[in-house]
């Protein structure tokens, strides 16, 4: 759980000086709960029409049906259609010719559709469940049979076994109309009254009339020529890729629909109707989440002096906007997460129980109950609409009321550790790693590969002996995953216990472990011979250990031991990367000491002993100008001058986080060259190259 939505959530739960923040809050709640349990529960019975809509198309409508671009027939034995029929993926394929005509019986007559259709449409489709009365059958011997649907049965006064047949009429094709006697400019067929259907759709019931395809072709003039090929998949089969492939077969001139595009009209309004709906039902949510606003303004007016805090402990405008943005999403992601589950739940029920009745009488409409069907992208599809509203209505107040704030900031440091005990080391954007100083990060980098993030905590220009930390540099200790010490430094033993005893989650790793330790040695520095001649504040230990390419090398192993232990899973790449770290030391060891094992002059000064360990290593006397981390007295000044003419010292190094006054004065007395160095650069390798450069300088 990250600080700003930690702080946000007891913000929320917290009771408020002015009840009225939380009525107003539960009333937010409630508003968008309600409003996403109906925005469930109406997409959800619009699908269930859908649904129940669909299914009764489908005892009538194909899997797939082919009809032309252009005309109203086509020849349905061509070479693509008799390659299409043979694809596998095709069970059935039946020819249809469909076209208007008069339909009579005794003095009634009614215009109809007339399907013709092949024996084999009655596996096609389910048209045997949609059969009111009698049976489906197209011929028996010589005669043809009809099946009209209930609507234009009714309207013509028929039932199946009827004795006497319907007259069906055409125009004659190729014909003018006789306008003296009409009626012989029509081609007539009769068929017996078979069974009577029943889809539940005015289109099909009240219109289609079900004849043998050879008896329509009769009546219309044709001879093999189908208005459309009406195709069944074998179970398995993946529609849309075998429409997908019988469209690059058949080309431009033909339609491939599927049982939503033959239908393409009824579908697109039900599903305008629900998308209208939903916004209708959106536009109420929008009202409910304007609740919002209010709440977080007053409770932003209220914790006025939590944000002071908080600024004060190194908090910054980003980090305070996002709790108060927090504050304003809970509010609507808890009613929608509230109100999505209890709409599912009422739908589960009436899917299962079917409570809600469309009548009081059963069987009046085509099902009892009010249809309801969950999709899982309608209820994504609501909480991302809440989600959106939600933010945008908390964005106005907490923008609003933050452009007021950027001024009031008022330090309270001594409220710290107050801040990290109350956080409990909950994780802002932070570095993943935090080390003491910067050569640390130089080694961590290396080895971490990109997997981990390094924030320093001494600032290029600070002395880790001295630094004290803001208090927003505690605050990202206390964020970090881990802490890598350089061991023994002055900023580490001032602030390592507090640090410790704050961020019980972060772990700590030492990286000097294994180092062997050079002791100092308090007094002048005058009294002193080789590397271990230096006076300085660092305790007993001298604590420069990264600057002697051996302890580079124990660093290195250090820190691959740490990242390995947080982070097993990339053990493999850190061990390479470890590797491509120690080839490096290994050469810039070799580098040094082709520099240095030749010097005549071995001697060099420095303000603050820094280079313990470098000279130790190559075999160099270290003379320093601080003693026991104080400026040096007029006597201690005298004897190092007099000590450096007699090394024939050329070089007095400073650093940059030093006074350099003392040194200059040094180098004038001796007549030696003043050169910057920073063992504290983040640039490890190059700093001991530089270094070893100006101690070379003046080599014959």
């Amino acid at each position: 759980m990250n600080l700003p939505f930690y702080i946000a959530r007891r913000y929320l739960f917290a009771k408020k000086s002015h009840n009225a923040i939380n009525i107003i809050s539960a009333i937010s709640v409630c508003g968008v709960a309600i409003a996403a349990v109906a925005m469930v529960c109406v997409l959800s019975v619009f699908n269930g029409f859908g649904t129940l809509v669909a299914s009764m198309f489908g005892h009538f409508d194909p899997e797939l049906k082919i009809t032309p671009v252009a005309g109203k027939v086509f020849d349905p034995h061509t070479a693509r259609m008799r390659e299409m029929r043979g694809m596998p993926e095709i069970e059935l394929c039946t020819e249809v010719l469909e076209d208007n005509v008069l339909v009579r019986y005794g003095d009634r007559q009614e215009v109809a559709v007339a399907k013709g259709v092949e024996q084999s449409f009655r596996r096609l489709v389910e048209i045997d469940t949609l059969l009111l009365d009698g049976r489906f059958v197209l011929q028996e011997g010589e005669t043809s049979y009809a099946v009209p649907g209930i609507g234009l049965a009714y309207a013509l006064g028929v039932q199946a076994g009827f004795a006497d047949p319907l007259e069906i009429l055409a125009p004659r094709r190729d014909e003018q109309v006789n306008t003296a006697n009409p009626i012989s400019s029509f081609r007539v067929e009769y068929a017996f009254v078979g069974g009577v259907f029943c889809v539940n759709q005015p289109s099909y019931d009240e219109n289609y009339i079900i004849l043998p395809v050879e008896t329509v072709r009769d009546l219309l003039h044709y001879e093999t020529e189908v208005s459309a090929l009406e195709l069944k998949l074998w179970p398995g089969a993946d529609l849309k890729t075998v429409r997908k492939r019988i469209r690059a077969l058949l080309g431009e001139d033909f339609r491939v629909q599927d049982r939503y595009e033959q239908q393409e009209a009824s579908y697109k309004m039900m599903q305008v109707e629900k998308w209208i709906s939903f916004l209708i039902l959106a536009f109420v949510l929008t009202i409910a989440l304007f609740n919002v606003v209010g709440s977080l303004y007053m409770l932003m007016i209220e914790k006025q002096d939590d944000v002071k805090m908080l600024r004060s402990m190194g908090a910054n405008e980003r980090l305070i906007r996002r709790i108060f943005l927090f504050e304003g999403a809970m509010i609507p992601a808890i009613g929608a997460l509230a109100g999505v589950a209890t709409g599912v739940l009422l739908c589960l029920i009436q899917q299962h129980f079917g409570i809600v009745k469309l009548g009081n009488t059963l069987g009046t409409f085509v099902s009892d109950d009010y249809p309801v069907k969950i999709e899982i992208f309608d209820i994504m599809f609501i909480l991302v609409t809440i989600f959106l509203v939600g933010m945008t209505a908390a964005w106005y107040p907490v923008r609003r009321v933050g452009l007021k704030w950027q001024k009031a900031v008022q330090p309270v440091v001594w409220l710290l550790p107050l801040l990290l005990c109350g956080c409990g080391g909950k994780r802002l954007q932070t570095p993943d790693i935090t080390v003491t100083i910067e050569p640390q990060r130089y080694f961590a980098e290396k080895i971490a590969g990109g997997y981990f993030s390094v924030h320093t905590i001494v600032p290029p220009g600070q002395s880790p002996e001295t630094y004290d930390p803001a208090p927003h540099e505690m605050v990202r200790i206390a964020q970090s995953r881990a802490y890598l010490q350089i061991g023994r430094i002055g900023f580490e033993q001032a602030w390592a216990g507090s640090i410790r005893a704050n961020n019980p989650q972060v772990t700590f790793f030492d990286l000097s472990e294994g180092v062997e330790w050079i002791e100092n040695e308090t007094g002048d520095a005058h009294e002193h011979e080789h590397g271990h001649h230096h006076g300085h504040h660092h305790g007993h230990f001298d604590p420069h250990i990264w600057t002697s390419t051996v302890n580079a090398e124990i660093i290195a192993r250090n820190v691959l031991q740490a990242f390995i232990l947080l982070d097993g899973a990339h053990e493999t790449a850190y061990r390479d990367n470890y590797r491509l770290l120690i080839d490096d030391i290994d050469a810039t060891e070799r580098l040094l000491h082709e520099m240095l094992d030749t010097l005549s002059c071995r001697t060099f000064v420095i303000y603050h002993p820094a280079l313990t360990y470098f000279a130790d290593e190559f075999g160099l006397v270290q003379l320093a100008i601080e003693t026991d981390g104080k400026e040096p007295s007029a006597l201690s000044m005298k004897t190092l001058v007099d000590r450096a003419k007699a090394a024939g010292v050329k070089v007095v190094f400073v650093q940059q986080e030093f006074d350099r006054k003392h040194a200059e004065q040094l180098a004038a007395e001796i007549n030696a060259r003043i050169v910057e160095i920073n063992p504290l650069d983040k640039h490890w390798r190059e700093q001991l190259v530089l270094i070893a450069e100006a101690l070379c300088a003046d080599k014959a």
